[in-house]
């Protein structure tokens, strides 16, 4: 079988960049049969598999997205005579003359409209019928999307299925008491801190409920310090006028962090706070128990499915339950620990590997025509 990747959302950072990343990565591993085709935006990427001998690579420019999708990726997959495509987010090629397959990361622009551009919700929902309808199969990152798919685009229980996305393998308990000291320089963590993994132009990841807790909480944790990881995010000490509040020296953003880095954050940590309004997966849970990281974040979205148990988890529109849940982790440790030995049991529900191996499956699947046209 040939199989074309669509990778444009390769490098973007983020869930959707990093599930690309670590699926095609074990595909690969896993598959020494099929040929690949590689299909990349940018000419940084070529050469990263050319040990491999069944893969190819491209890197294609084009205009914008959607003539990267459907006029210059379509050309490539079409000449190279690929027998499946598959794209890591929503968009297919929609001319091609090949099987299809492509990954659902959440429906909240039918969920949360709210939160979206007016642009972006009149594209998705123009857009994401006709992609469905093109798909031969769709993989859904979580029982969550899977149902809003079926319910609010009525997509048939035979042509979809959920395949968890999982933590990296490098997301682990660290014991190397030098490799936390590094990382604790270079990024000037504080000596003790709850950490956050954010988006600042996300508004599901509910800052201000976040702020308010943190808030709550240092009302009997006076030294208690947050650090807040993501790209822009230090924009908040503007937005929520921190120094006004007297925060500005206990909220530190030391910006995007490297993924080599990313685990020992989360090992240094006295617990992760995640109260996203409605996520669809939130990888960082699932590397925040990995580590070993007591987490504490929102009963709404996919979180309930993903934690099962093993995470303090509140209304995310009450902060001050959010702040119950952060206060008993850092004054507690026999919380502490029952939250961490519960995340470490629970995380290795969750592998790339494993992934891999339900997406090749389901390659073959179509490819063999076993599900419904």
């Amino acid at each position: 079988m040939r199989i074309g990747i669509m990778l444009r959302a390769y490098d973007r950072p983020g869930g959707i960049g990093i599930y690309s990343r670590n699926i095609v990565r074990h595909l690969l591993r896993l598959d020494e049969q099929n040929h690949y085709l590689l299909l990349y935006n940018h000419p940084a990427h070529l050469g990263t598999y050319s040990n491999l001998p069944n893969v190819e690579e491209k890197a294609l420019p084009a205009a914008n997205q959607i003539l990267w999708d459907q006029v210059v990726a379509a050309r490539a997959l079409s000449r190279w005579g690929a027998d499946l495509v598959f794209n890591t987010k929503f968009s297919l090629p929609l001319m091609l003359k090949a099987k299809k397959v492509m990954v659902l990361h959440g429906a909240t622009w039918y969920t949360h409209p709210h939160m979206y551009p007016w642009h972006d919700i009149a594209y998705v929902r123009m857009a994401m019928p006709l992609y469905c309808r093109a798909a031969d199969f769709l993989i859904a990152n979580s029982e969550l999307t899977t149902g809003d798919f079926k319910r609010i685009l009525k997509v048939p229980e035979d042509r979809i299925a959920t395949v968890l996305l999982a933590a990296a393998e490098h997301f682990k308990p660290i014991e190397d008491q030098e490799v936390l000291a590094r990382v604790r320089r270079k990024y000037r963590l504080p000596e003790s801190f709850i950490l956050t993994v954010t988006s600042y132009e996300d508004k599901r990841k509910n800052f201000s409920g976040l702020l308010q807790a943190f808030t709550l909480c240092r009302e009997e944790h006076p030294d208690a310090r947050l650090v807040v990881v993501g790209k822009n995010c230090e924009r908040y000490a503007r937005d929520f006028d921190l120094a006004g509040r007297g925060l500005d020296q206990a909220v530190v953003f030391p910006g995007w962090i490297e993924q080599e880095d990313l685990p020992a954050i989360y090992n240094l940590a006295k617990a992760f706070a995640f109260p996203s309004i409605y996520e669809e997966f939130g990888i960082p849970v699932v590397e925040a128990m990995a580590c070993g990281c007591p987490v504490a974040g929102a009963d709404t979205g996919a979180l309930p499915e993903l934690a099962q148990g093993a995470a303090l988890l509140s209304d995310p529109q009450r902060p001050e339950l959010l702040a119950r849940s952060l206060i008993d982790i850092l004054g507690a440790p026999d919380i502490a620990e029952r939250l961490r030995g519960l995340g470490l049991q629970r995380a290795r529900a969750f592998s790339w590997a494993d992934s891999a191996r339900k997406t090749l499956e389901i390659f073959k699947r179509v490819h063999h025509g076993e599900v419904a046209a």
